[in-house]
């Protein structure tokens, strides 16, 4: 068990001692220590006060003056929407969906399918601000989304209202967007050097999460305090070096399916910003011409022990599980009154708190999974809170770094989703010519 202030991790379901031959040894993960001498040296490097990378965002994302826009943001309009599609997303809904609070509506359009935009012809305008965000500046989606909402905005508010009313956030100075802040007099957020996936802890994630009532300096604290954590050389002090180098273990085994099962619903969101991360961070092809890559999948309990455990008990031995408890989950509940005991069913039931079984369903899952030899991890959170959060933001960042550079790849780049970009913009065009 290793402690990690809000949250610990029991990832005794990994190892020999509790799974059996299907698990791994301490032994093992000491050997993969010095593989991971690069990225102490990177780490140093990214620690550099005046560097800006994703482990130094909580020093450097310029979080008073995020706030700052917040407040003036918030006192004008009772509801953002924000315009933007995966990391310009991902981390500010999660945030919100898992943390936030308050009176300001925050509304996140990451799509482009007409029916989901038709919903904008009812947003009042004049009660809304926008977000649009693109760290390109060139996302299809995310102009498609803006530009087809301009006339309406125009008509609206006018155009010195548009201007008064929205917000781009974008790095590329040579990029589409920032053009046209430039030409309709928008005002431009510096999106920082920090690809999408890991931008959470910037103006991107962390200002929509202000508006919709999320203790962001408690966020940023948290992650403060675990990036320092997996600044560790000790492999066995760092909980980033020390499950990174688990979990790539069980992926050489085969184990290259990476299942993250939250046993609460407002952290969902979370595991749909992690595959994300996870997945564009690691699937990629190595200097060997290998393709490399473990495939998140997300479960949720107890739901999913009704429609996915079964695949997990005997199916294919492909698959490391993650849970998240929370700590005092079994204490809450309202308790199953005597009046029905007799009935078979129900009477083991009875005197207990839907807590305590949720708990219970949750131990037998794990101790169940373990039995049959199937590596499983623990990640309790004693508070449900922003600071914990935070901490598992940092961690997961950083467990993603963890496994690339074991695995070989840069976890920063995507390369093959251009060829994508290129294809779509190629059918788009035939769009036209067929009209």
């Amino acid at each position: 068990m290793t402690s990690l202030s809000r949250i610990s991790i029991n990832n005794d379901g990994f190892f020999q001692t509790t799974i059996g031959d299907a698990g791994i040894s301490a032994h093992q993960i000491e050997t993969l220590s010095t593989r991971l001498d690069p990225l102490r040296q990177k780490i140093s490097q990214w620690n550099n006060p005046d560097a800006v990378n994703f482990l130094n965002l909580p020093v450097t994302n310029g979080l008073t003056e995020i706030k700052k826009l917040g407040q003036e943001i918030s006192q004008q309009f009772k509801q953002t929407v924000v315009f933007g599609i995966g990391g310009s997303s991902l981390g500010g809904e999660m945030l919100i969906n898992t943390l936030g609070s308050g009176d300001h509506k925050v509304l996140f359009y990451d799509n482009v399918d007409p029916n989901t935009l038709g919903t904008l012809d009812k947003i009042k305008w004049e009660d809304t601000c926008l977000l649009v965000i693109s760290k390109s500046g060139n996302t299809a989606e995310t102009l498609s989304q803006f530009l087809t909402m301009l006339p309406t905005m125009n008509q609206v508010l006018g155009k010195e209202g548009v201007q008064k009313h929205t917000r781009f956030i974008t790095e590329n100075e040579e990029g589409a967007l920032y053009q046209l802040g430039q030409r309709l007099n928008i005002p431009v957020v510096p999106h920082p050097s920090v690809g999408g996936r890991f931008s959470v802890l910037s103006v991107v994630g962390l200002l929509p999460a202000y508006l919709g009532g999320v203790d962001v300096d408690a966020v940023v604290d948290g992650a403060h305090a675990m990036a320092h954590r997996c600044s560790q050389d000790d492999i066995n002090q760092n909980p980033a070096f020390y499950n990174g180098a688990a979990q790539y273990l069980h992926a050489e085994k085969g184990r290259t399916l990476s299942v993250h099962m939250p046993y609460a619903d407002n952290l969902r969101m979370l595991i749909d910003w992690f595959r994300q991360l996870w997945a564009e961070s690691l699937g990629k092809i190595d200097s060997q011409g290998i393709n490399k890559g473990m495939t998140p999948v997300a479960a949720h309990g107890v739901t999913d022990q009704h429609s996915q455990l079964q695949l997990y008990l005997e199916g294919p031995d492909d698959k490391q599980i993650t849970f998240f408890a929370s700590s005092g989950a079994e204490s809450q509940g309202h308790t199953v009154p005597m009046e029905f005991q007799d009935i078979p069913a129900i009477e083991p039931l009875v005197g207990h708190t839907t807590g305590e079984l949720f708990t219970a369903e949750f131990q037998a899952t794990r101790t169940t999974l373990s039995r049959k030899g199937r590596p499983n991890r623990t990640v309790s959170l004693h508070e449900r809170d922003a600071y914990a959060i935070g901490e598992l933001i940092m961690l997961f960042e950083m467990e993603t770094v963890v496994v690339a550079e074991l695995m070989g790849i840069d976890p920063f780049d995507q390369p093959a989703v251009e060829e994508s970009k290129i294809l779509t913009r190629q059918y788009l065009a035939e769009f036209g010519k067929n009209a």
